[in-house]
């Protein structure tokens, strides 16, 4: 298991970091619900059918969970909790904080940790092994035959 990765150049005239490369993570592609309901059946004995009402009443109770103002701690997996990204205010008793400061609300999702001698590593990420995106291109193309 490895992490992909292209380099990517910065075309940003106005940045300090112009010209230069830097490393991007580039997915092989997203598994959805019924990919992960297969895999989940072939390592389980439950049928894919009841692995992927699970997984449907899941994503909805963390979405309801969410919008009560709860986190949800899933063991193994890591926490999903409400976020808001919002200006700074100064405020007094006349001029309460104005909601209208606030610019975003979203979910942040916060792998579990597991602690180590050496620190911590998230669960879902134990390797830290990369690879060149190209070179894993290279590696699966088919070879054309003699």
């Amino acid at each position: 298991m490895a992490v992909n990765f292209v380099l990517q150049v910065n075309n940003n005239r106005k940045s300090d970091y112009y010209g230069q490369q830097v490393a991007r993570v580039h997915t092989l592609g997203t598994s959805t619900t019924e990919e992960v309901a297969n895999k989940i059946q072939k390592n389980a004995s439950v049928k894919r059918s009841d692995v992927k009402a699970v997984l449907d009443e899941l994503a909805d109770v963390i979405q309801e969970q969410l919008a009560e103002g709860f986190s949800v701690k899933l063991d193994g997996l890591g926490t999903f909790c409400p976020r808001i990204r919002a200006k700074y205010q100064e405020v007094t008793e006349q001029e309460p904080y104005d909601v209208e400061n606030i610019t975003s609300v979203g979910v942040l999702f916060r792998p579990e940790r597991k602690k180590t001698s050496g620190g911590s590593i998230q669960t879902l990420m134990p390797e830290r092994k990369l690879k060149r995106y190209e070179n894993y291109v290279q590696q699966t193309k088919p070879q054309p035959e003699p």
